[in-house]
């Protein structure tokens, strides 16, 4: 591949190909410039993206989407659900975690949103939702289907608000004020073991209670 970064247009969206054997500095680099030039071609509230060629870790992602909202004027990105794995966002102790978190997929669409939700803030969507930060206190994430927070989850998550029993709730830090997955809710706990060693969770329906589980263990 001659090129490290090749843009070309679909629909209303933009596949971005990249150099699977280029170092990801350079990626970086040529990205960053192609943005720049074609500003306008960026530009707006919100377009969809699919990046193709190589994988991308949590890291690269959001390196590459920091140059699209600083140099390309992007607002809101969405990226369609069959180019991204979801295990090569979170960071896993070994593959057989990966092939468990891999049951995540399948959604048509993922809206993404990066940076931390503070109190007040409400992110809705009726598509998956991806949140790269952390969801704090009086903060709320509104989806359809699935949210997964890479992050900590101190506020409210609401999945699967369409009616969907099958959606989870995925944090890298479980510690809600609230969980809700389609009708059914559940509450943090009164006390909590402070010292207690932080590991991914997933929250999910079970005999029509809502459970929480260790990634390892989904």
């Amino acid at each position: 591949m001659s090129d490290p970064v090749v843009l070309k247009g679909f629909g209303k969206g933009i596949a971005v190909i990249l150099d699977s054997n280029c170092d990801f500095d350079v990626i970086c680099d040529h990205f960053k410039q192609k943005v720049i030039n074609g500003k306008n071609f960026f530009s707006g509230y919100e377009i969809p993206i699919q990046f193709i060629g190589r994988r991308l870790n949590s890291y690269e992602l959001q390196k590459l989407i920091d140059i699209m909202k600083t140099f390309g004027g992007v607002h809101d990105i969405i990226f369609p659900w069959d180019e991204i794995s979801f295990h090569h966002l979170v960071p896993t102790s070994n593959e057989t975690d990966e092939k468990k978190i891999s049951i995540l997929e399948g959604s048509k669409d993922t809206k993404i949103f990066k940076g931390t939700l503070r109190s007040g803030q409400v992110v809705k969507s009726d598509t998956d939702v991806i949140v790269i930060g952390d969801v704090n206190p009086g903060a709320e994430v509104i989806s359809a289907n699935n949210i997964i927070i890479l992050g900590a989850l101190r506020g409210v998550a609401h999945a699967g608000a369409s009616g969907n029993k099958g959606a989870v709730v995925f944090a890298l830090e479980m510690n809600p004020v609230q969980i809700r997955i389609a009708n059914i809710i559940a509450r943090a706990p009164d006390e909590e073991n402070q010292d207690q060693e932080r590991v991914p969770e997933v929250a999910y329906i079970e005999d029509d209670t809502i459970v929480i589980k260790p990634v390892s263990q989904f």
